[in-house]
């Protein structure tokens, strides 16, 4: 029985040995493994830190969907501070004030590729209209030329590549024009009503910044061109062949009605 019980009492110490020693082992395994993936990686994650900790900066982000053409402001555009891998000196340090490039969803970080500066000049200023047609046609802040067509054919540019500002559902259109701009389409109007079949339309752009703007080949009535003449250095130095410009499309409009009249045209 005292042999028995001594066998017994050595398996016991065996196994438990045994165990201890697994342990042992694997504990010691488990720190080499951690101190040589430590030692292989610290290089790396160190640099990971650093690339993260330089990419902590403050950025705009758009709060809401912004359309080409819409001014950034507190409504649709937050400040964060965030991850950001993009080149700082490529992002916006202050987004409010300036217009969106192109339409942007909710969440874009802004940078200076999607805004641009809007300048306006001294004389500037918001205008309506009410006597354009296809203004439902157009959405607002799309670019836009408008343009005269005359009953005989004729067609000019009045004035090109402006914003159209317009509320859904409304026939009236809003643009911001400088003085010069504002004697053209007064003039342009002024066509319309003299000259029967004479329309003021918009044409758009299909892709506003790939493609040029148009070059206005209209020419005022000779009362507006007077006005541009004393304003304008170029209208100066053209005034006479203007005129002659100007009158000559007069003859051509009075020979298409008189034509018409005839039953000619």
């Amino acid at each position: 029985m005292w042999r028995l019980r001594k066998s017994v009492k050595k398996r016991i110490v065996f196994c438990i040995v045994c165990v201890v020693a697994q342990v042992l082992g694997l504990v010691l395994c488990g720190t080499t493994v951690k101190h040589v993936l430590s030692k292989k990686y610290k290089a790396v994650l160190e640099e990971k830190n650093k690339a993260m900790e330089a990419a902590e900066r403050f950025v705009y982000v758009t709060g809401t969907e912004v359309k080409a053409g819409e001014c950034f402001s507190e409504q649709n555009v937050e400040r964060k501070y965030m991850l950001c891998e993009q080149n700082p000196d490529f992002l916006v340090t202050d987004a409010i004030g300036l217009i969106a490039c192109a339409d942007l969803p909710a969440g874009v970080i802004l940078n200076t590729a999607l805004c641009c500066q809007q300048n306006f000049e001294e004389t500037e200023r918001e205008c309506v209209f009410r006597e354009i047609a296809y203004v439902e046609n157009f959405s607002d802040a799309d670019t836009v030329d408008v343009r005269i067509r005359y009953a005989n054919g004729e067609n000019y540019c009045v004035i090109a590549k402006k914003k159209l500002k317009k509320n859904e559902g409304e026939e009236i259109c809003r643009f911001h024009l400088t003085e010069e701009e504002q004697l053209l389409i007064s003039s342009a109007c002024y066509d319309t009503e003299i000259y029967e079949g004479a329309t003021l339309y918009l044409v758009g752009y299909r892709e506003a910044r790939l493609q040029e703007d148009t070059v206005s080949r209209y020419v005022p009535s000779i009362q507006v061109l007077t006005q541009l003449r004393d304003r304008n250095e170029i209208y100066r130095e053209r005034f006479a062949r203007c005129c002659e410009q100007r009158n000559a499309l007069e003859e051509r409009l009075l020979l298409q009605k008189e034509q018409q009249r005839n039953g000619v045209w």
